[in-house]
């Protein structure tokens, strides 16, 4: 029963980078939704399914065609935020509101830390005045985005997986 959450997982995934690349991109909104879809699909998969999702929603980032970044940085954040999204899900309530606040701030602290290795490692483009702003957009449009989409996944992914105490997944 699981090939059910993991493909809708995927395709959710490839459509939000292609709704990134072709869409949102081009109208100039300071906003990315892979991670706010990442986070979300995350937390009803198992921690390595999730981190095997994230890490190709960053590599899919990191290649599509308007990406101006680091090859791999999106990839190594957008797996490890999907982990901990996954291992640490349990600990957040489980009322709707909760959930999609958990992933909006996820999602905010990934595009944060993705700004932040940019300019560490020099890219020119990512530290400009709008950057602040773009943060601030990341967690409001990703806190409505993440309640819609949060009841959504439950219909189409199923239930989130058992958690086992002491077992690796």
């Amino acid at each position: 029963m699981r090939w059910r959450a993991r493909a809708v997982a995927w395709a959710s995934m490839i459509v939000a980078v292609l709704l990134q690349g072709a869409f949102i991109s081009r109208l100039g909104i300071p906003f990315s939704i892979v991670p706010v879809v990442v986070v979300v699909a995350a937390m009803r998969m198992t921690r390595n399914e999730a981190a095997l999702l994230g890490f190709g929603a960053g590599l899919l980032m990191d290649l599509a065609p308007p990406a101006l970044g680091l090859l791999g940085a999106q990839a190594a954040i957008l797996a490890i935020t999907a982990y901990f999204a996954a291992s640490k899900q349990y600990l957040v309530p489980h009322v709707w509101w909760a959930r999609a606040l958990f992933a909006a701030i996820l999602s905010t602290l990934a595009t944060g830390i993705v700004l932040l290795v940019e300019v560490v490692a020099g890219q020119p483009l990512a530290l400009t005045a709008s950057a602040g702003l773009s943060i601030l957009w990341q967690f409001v449009i990703g806190a409505l985005l993440a309640a819609l989409i949060w009841p959504l996944s439950g219909a189409a992914m199923g239930p989130q997986p058992r958690r086992r105490m002491g077992v690796a997944p």
